[in-house]
């Protein structure tokens, strides 16, 4: 009985469909067949730029919940965009005319993706950054220092330092719609490198060889080799010619192709990086206790005492910010060392060391008479002003993750 039910409500709606008027009907069809159209229909284009922006930062995430680039607008601190990448990001540098960002992975997996970002810098304004291009060429990538990339006369240079070796290429080669093209150059062996161009050539730095190479600059032949065990962190000073390398009880000095000099370090502490100052350079390293003054003239090596173990620092040339392990800020004056001022940041900061697995330490970028600085262990960024000889904590901008490496695009 039930079965005849249901075929007789069928039957009869089958009936009632037979007598709809055709222009009823018609008018149906015609609204189905018109839903789309609508859906699509034209909308007005708005120009995707932020006139209104003096600067903009970019923020190397390393959070738990995967590898992030945030893009803080200055000065309203917006994050005006968020570009996933393959996770634990290593390093972040600009290109030249700050068009471009390369991110290195670290190296903990066999996929070690250089990851270009266009940073949306264009004449007039700025724009929406993007996701340009995924490079997979190599392993170990090291593509600059802090917040510089490395460069030979204008080509970029990016080592591939695990498959022994490196590229050169154009900021042309980076651009969304061009193939990346770039010269390879066959280093010595798998490595560590660091480059210094100077006015007699090419200088190429190998740590685990403990070397410094001297190439013409065609990068075609070594024509002199200088002993350098441990190497990591060099410099050159155009207003002397002399190019300056740390090695691991000493610094090596050249001039012109030929060593003039070897400075033992003062103390224990050996240095692993330079920072130009007024007239000098500043050696550190992490959780150095002292700032190592180096006379480019004088050649000569004098510690500075910070009174603490030092995370991280930055130079604007006549002054120095020095983050300090337990949270403390310091402004240094950029030719002697001394200590103009000190405030007490952050809490103070895990015992963790840096691998080549990721970054994980705090970053310093300066704008002028103000600087931001990566927290990651609480996730912020501190505002910090520097007018005269003051420093003033301005706000604290919360960006969540583990905020890193930074880079300042004015």
């Amino acid at each position: 009985m039930i079965m005849h039910y249901h075929y007789f409500r069928a039957a009869r709606a089958q009936r009632e469909v037979g007598r709809m008027r055709p222009v009823r009907l018609g008018l149906i069809l015609l609204a189905l067949a018109g839903a789309p159209a609508l859906a699509h229909a034209a909308v007005p284009e708005a120009p995707e730029v932020y006139r209104e922006t003096e600067a903009r930062l970019f923020v190397l995430d390393n959070g738990p919940g995967g590898t992030q680039v945030l893009a803080l607008d200055l000065p309203r601190g917006e994050v005006v965009a968020r570009i996933s990448l393959p996770p634990r990001g290593m390093s972040m540098v600009p290109s030249p005319s700050g068009q471009y960002l390369l991110v290195g992975r670290g190296r903990d997996t066999d996929r070690q993706w250089l990851s270009v970002i266009w940073t949306g810098k264009e004449e007039g304004g700025w724009r929406r950054p993007v996701l340009a291009k995924s490079l997979l060429l190599g392993r170990g990538w090291n593509i600059g220092h802090g917040q510089k990339p490395y460069t030979l006369g204008d080509r970029l240079v990016a080592f591939a330092e695990r498959d022994g070796v490196a590229y050169l290429f154009s900021e042309e080669a980076l651009h969304p719609l061009r193939a990346f093209e770039a010269r390879t150059w066959r280093l010595p062996n798998p490595d560590h490198y660091h480059i210094v161009e100077a006015p007699e050539g090419v200088y190429l730095a190998l740590l685990a060889r403990g070397q410094v190479l001297l190439y013409d600059r065609d990068l075609q032949e070594a024509k002199a080799s200088f002993p350098c065990p441990v190497q990591h962190g060099e410099g050159f000073d155009p207003g002397t010619g002399r190019s300056f390398f740390a090695c691991a009880q000493e610094v090596l000095i050249l001039e012109g192709g030929k060593g003039v000099a070897r400075l033992p370090y003062p103390g224990r502490e050996r240095i692993g990086a330079f920072h130009k100052g007024e007239g000098v350079f500043f050696g550190y390293s992490d959780g150095v206790t002292a700032l190592q003054r180096l006379d480019l003239n004088g050649l000569s090596l004098t510690p500075i005492p910070l009174g603490g173990s030092l995370i991280w620092m930055q130079s604007a040339g006549t002054r120095l910010l020095v983050l300090l392990k337990d949270g403390r800020l310091q402004l240094r004056e950029g030719g002697e060392g001394r200590l103009l001022a000190e405030t007490r940041l952050t809490t103070p900061f895990p015992d963790k060391d840096e691998d080549t697995g990721g970054a994980i330490l705090p970053d310093i970028a300066l704008f002028g008479d103000k600087a931001y600085l990566s927290l990651p262990h609480r996730g912020l960024l501190a505002e910090v002003g520097l007018g005269g000889d003051r420093i003033r904590v301005l706000r604290f901008l919360r960006v969540g993750g583990n905020p890193t490496r930074l880079v300042p695009l004015p």
